[in-house]
């Protein structure tokens, strides 16, 4: 690698120069979308042959491969297209919403190996040899892992030819013969010769030739189309394993009625945990190719519940997404503004609203049906019949699996490869489908309970359920917690009553529950296997709403005459009986409170100073610009030292307690606060990982952080008061990021350290011109 390229890399991963330099660094994708893998129902009698295991490999069992990521991995060579047909290939893979790597996030030093890692989490590589591709170090050292994933896992890889013959890259020669003269001499013989070798397999594959097309954008839609047929493949594939699915996709296709030009709306409705969900996902998924443009906006109920429904932020949400554009105005709370309204209703456009609660939150989200354009298609899933009246065009309601289905999907989940066992348990096997009564969730929930267990505990099992007619799905949850051991009921509660929804991932959520005691890791692993928690390929921690809503009842069933006495709280009537009548207790774990739904209350110094033993507090709005309801006129004496995670947005004081310890703290995070300075002095922060104070106005200094050794990021966003950086800052080893950006006052002090700290961290500074 010249010197120039190194340098290169070495700004890349920067945020505030990022946008000048995407196409300038080593070339790969783009992040296009983050949804769900594309369909395509056409079939092409024609198309490229592409890369498979070749014979000599397929009769050896394939090594593990990682989990599918990103859809496409693009390679190429930025200076060679990154102004022109590259820019043609990402705008149709987004337009069709493939996810392709992204390496806006990656830093310096760690490139090569993220990269790597990608490789191997793409189900499809296109490698565009241009005329200087083989110039690159960096696009040689791709193309070794490509075909390596190839070899080993069975991934596809696309090549792309484009104003180079395959013979020049066949044979290295023209432009790829000077390259490795070049190579030759900074690169060892046994380097060379594989990037030759692979070379050389590369060109063999029959790809796409730009030669034989008229123009680029031919080629192109060929490109794509290849893509989404191998991808539809894929997907064929994973859609096996969706016990009794066909049956369900058949009428709601059906409903939608595809070839009229109106704006169909259909609703699917039925209980909770009957797989509303997984229709609509397969749904989508078979159909959005179809469609200019596509949303799928989950857990509807949820994110509503979090940030309102009045503010309108999900409707921004979605018609950001549909428009695929970020910077749309706030303000649509008398309808659309006449230009996005002019572009919606020229859109074919295919959305799913995923487990709506109420028609208010309907009407937030869509309004009208003439917002869009012919042909558009809208899906609704709610458990309440209620929601869709007068809302939609047709109801369809989902059913519970038949005998046989539930059989299936039992034993799938139950048996795993144990297939000799199926009949020796078959009684007992009967009786869990006749109580699961078709209901997947609670199938699934059962076979994962029961897996690998001896017949006795079947038998226990048996006995605890109570053959009868199932009337409340959270029995059956309730009995699984039963079977978890202590700490597993802990970090259980925890993400039940605290963390879900705040959509943290799964490496700080392992910071904010670590115990001596036990491991983390290996109990979340456990309630995975019990699909008790899901772990997304973003790594996002979250729960299912019905295995949520029993654990609500658990703890609430702690106390249910005195909330201060259970080990969580999250209802806003009970929480501020709590603080108004200082009823906490050393039992209280962890508190979540809304300021937009708790009374206005007056809170006493010694408020917290009862609950000695919390670890988690947040107290957040709903994403409207005000204060809350919660005042502290005379001050707070303590905060409890045990808290681990620490948000409350518009904090009152202008610093926190002066005995507060802060030793434990993992996450602190006080966005819109009054603070002036956080404390005074040094304080032991060695747990501190995540420190937000973004919009704190009236703050002036930072503490000295020497001791906050495993702090990672720290966002000082619009902190227009802030007049200096503490020195200590500069010395934080792991420190991954570092906004600045809207810190006016720190205009005239910015020095070498800070552009020093350029190389190492992302550091954002977006400054008023001096």
């Amino acid at each position: 690698m010249n010197k120039h390229e190194s340098n290169i890399r070495s700004i890349s991963s920067l945020v505030f120069v990022y946008v000048t330099l995407l196409f300038i660094s080593k070339p790969k994708g783009i992040i296009v979308a983050n949804i769900i893998p594309i369909s395509n129902n056409h079939i092409y009698s024609t198309c490229p042959v592409i890369f498979s295991p070749s014979p000599s490999n397929t009769a050896a069992a394939p090594a593990p491969a990682p989990q599918i990521k990103y859809d496409v991995f693009v390679s190429f060579k930025g200076s060679d297209i990154r102004k022109n047909f590259l820019s043609h290939v990402l705008e149709a893979l987004s337009r069709k919403q493939i996810v392709v790597f992204s390496d806006k996030k990656l830093k310096t030093g760690d490139e090569l190996s993220a990269i790597q890692r990608a490789i191997e989490k793409s189900f499809i590589s296109l490698v565009i040899f241009s005329p200087n591709f083989a110039s690159s170090y960096w696009c040689m050292e791709d193309l070794v892992k490509i075909v390596e994933c190839r070899e080993k896992y069975g991934r596809i890889v696309m090549p792309v030819f484009y104003q180079v013959e395959p013979s020049v890259v066949r044979h290295q020669n023209g432009t790829y013969r000077d390259a490795f003269a070049q190579h030759k001499q900074k690169y060892s013989a046994d380097k060379v010769q594989s990037w030759i070798s692979n070379l050389k397999l590369s060109a063999n594959i029959s790809g796409f030739d730009s030669s034989h097309f008229s123009d680029d954008a031919k080629l192109v839609e060929e490109i794509l189309q290849s893509v989404l047929i191998k991808l539809n493949q894929m997907d064929e594939g994973k859609s096996k394993g969706l016990v009794g699915i066909e049956k369900q996709i058949s009428p709601v296709e059906s409903l939608l009625h595809l070839e009229s030009e109106d704006v169909r709306v259909l609703g699917i409705w039925g209980m909770p945990g009957i797989g509303k969900t997984t229709i609509a996902e397969e749904v989508f998924r078979r159909l959005r190719s179809d469609y200019e443009s596509c949303c799928f906006m989950a857990n509807v109920r949820e994110e509503s519940e979090r940030y309102g429904t009045h503010n309108l932020r999900l409707r921004k949400k979605l018609l950001s997404t549909l428009l695929e554009e970020e910077d749309l105005k706030d303000d649509m709370i008398n309808g659309l503004p006449p230009l996005v309204k002019k572009r919606l209703r020229r859109m074919k456009v295919l959305m799913v609203l995923d487990d709506v609660k109420d028609a208010e939150q309907l009407e937030a989200l869509v309004g009208k049906v003439d917002w869009f354009g012919p042909r558009s298609r809208i899906i609704i899933t709610t458990r309440d019949k209620q929601v869709l009246a007068g809302k939609v065009d047709d109801i369809y309601k989902v059913e519970p699996l038949d005998s046989a289905e539930s059989f299936q999907l039992f034993n799938l989940h139950a048996f795993n490869k144990q297939k000799h066992l199926e009949t020796e348990y078959d009684k007992l096997l009967m009786k869990m489908v006749d109580y699961s009564e078709g209901v997947p969730l609670v199938l699934k929930a059962l076979a994962n309970l029961l897996c690998g267990k001896d017949k006795a505990i079947w038998e226990s099992q048996a006995r605890s359920l109570k053959i009868e007619q199932i009337e409340d799905v959270h029995n059956v949850f309730r009995l699984i917690y039963n079977n978890l051991d202590y700490y597993e009921k802990i970090i259980f509660l925890d993400i039940a009553c605290f963390f879900d929804g705040l959509k943290l991932k799964l490496n700080l959520i392992k910071l904010l529950l670590q115990d001596r005691h036990y491991s983390v890791s290996n109990r979340l692993d456990r309630l995975k296997d019990k699909a008790l928690v899901t772990i997304s390929q973003q790594s996002i921690v979250s729960m299912h709403d019905i295995i949520q809503e029993t654990a609500w009842e658990i703890v609430r069933q702690e106390s249910v005459e005195e909330p201060g006495s259970r080990s969580r709280l999250l209802d806003p009537d009970d929480i501020y009986h709590v603080l108004k009548d200082d009823k906490g207790s050393e039992a209280i774990r962890s508190m979540a409170i809304r300021l937009s739904e708790i009374k206005e209350l007056q809170l006493s110094p010694q408020v917290f100073s009862k609950m000695r033993k919390l670890k988690f507090l947040d107290i957040y709005t709903n994403g409207s610009q005000n204060e809350g309801s919660l005042s502290l006129p005379q001050g707070l004496e303590s905060l409890p030292n045990e808290l681990r995670y620490l948000r409350w947005e518009y904090y009152p004081l202008d610093s926190l307690p002066s005995k507060f310890s802060a030793e434990n703290l993992v996450t602190l995070n006080l966005p819109y606060s009054k603070l002036k300075k956080l404390w005074h002095g040094v304080k032991d922060l060695v747990n501190l990982n995540v420190l937000i104070l973004h919009s704190s106005t009236f703050l002036t200094e930072l503490p000295d952080f020497s001791k906050a050794t495993n702090l990672e990021v720290v966002d000082l966003y619009f902190c227009v008061g802030l007049t200096s950086v503490h020195p200590s800052i500069f010395s934080l080893k792991k420190l991954k990021k570092l906004d600045l950006s809207g810190c006016v006052s720190l205009t005239n002090r910015i020095d070498r350290t800070l552009e020093k700290m350029r190389r190492f961290i992302n550091l954002i500074l977006d400054l008023a011109p001096q």
